[in-house]
């Protein structure tokens, strides 16, 4: 009768236990987890992104600045990065680097020099304009702000303390769009990640078809990869006043 009623009760077990089972693998995570890794940018090779960048670089120039006398009577100098924007000679840099500036001297990535016949900024974009007399120039494309997303690539190039390290180019993404910070007035503000470096304000943003998306104008301070930029939509409405007063040919 024992021996019975334990065949039973085991038989039981096993029952319950099959109906179980199932629903316990079912919540266990399987081990082998294979996963595919997304690629956004498929299409760019890295021929495709070293074609860009020695695409731009020709356009990108090193701004060496000489400002007044300190109380010891040394002229103070500072350095800053622009992109040429214009075959006959218009810069676009930041404005904050032009701002309280006496001689303003523009290297070029070929190694010529110029010194700037005229410059202005202006407070509410920090943009600043350099032009020098010179024609023929390579620049810089023009690109669109509107069609960029979180995560896009993107390249900066610029001058971190001066010629020491001219044209630096850096890598990075999208971070943020439409960012408003305070100190740059009401306007829409381009983050990105690339590393930047004091010296490197002014300098060009690209995304990684050689076109112009932004111009940087500041950091973060304390945050090693936030870097500001102005978008092109500013750069471009601050060029055409420019050309527009002076009676310049727009950039092409």
């Amino acid at each position: 009768m024992i021996k019975s009623i334990l065949r039973i009760l085991c038989f039981v077990t096993i029952f319950c236990a099959a109906q179980i089972l199932p629903i316990i693998n079912f919540y266990t995570p399987n081990q082998n987890v294979y996963v595919t890794k997304v690629q956004p940018h498929s299409n760019l090779t890295q021929k495709t992104i070293k074609e860009s960048i020695r695409k731009v670089i020709p356009a990108c120039v090193l701004v060496e600045v000489r400002g007044r006398y300190d109380d010891y009577y040394q002229p103070i100098k500072w350095f800053g990065s622009g992109v040429i924007v214009s075959e006959n000679g218009i810069i676009i840099t930041a404005g904050h680097i032009v701002e309280n500036a006496v001689d303003i001297r523009v290297t070029l990535n070929d190694g010529r020099e110029y010194k700037a016949v005229d410059f202005e900024y202006e407070d509410t974009t920090d943009l600043g304009i350099i032009k020098i007399d010179a024609n023929d120039l390579s620049i810089i494309s023009i690109g669109r702000i509107d069609n960029k997303v979180l995560g896009g690539l993107v390249f900066t190039v610029g001058s971190p303390f001066g010629k020491m390290f001219f044209n630096t180019v850096t890598v990075g993404v999208i971070s943020g769009l439409k960012r408003d910070i305070p100190f740059f007035g009401e306007k829409l503000i381009l983050q990105i990640d690339a590393a930047t470096a004091p010296g490197k304000s002014g300098g060009g943003a690209f995304d990684f078809r050689g076109n112009l998306i932004g111009i940087m104008v500041g950091i973060k301070r304390g945050y090693e990869d936030i870097n500001l930029c102005i978008p092109v939509n500013i750069v471009e409405h601050v060029l055409d006043k420019y050309c527009s007063k002076e009676n310049l040919e727009n950039v092409k």
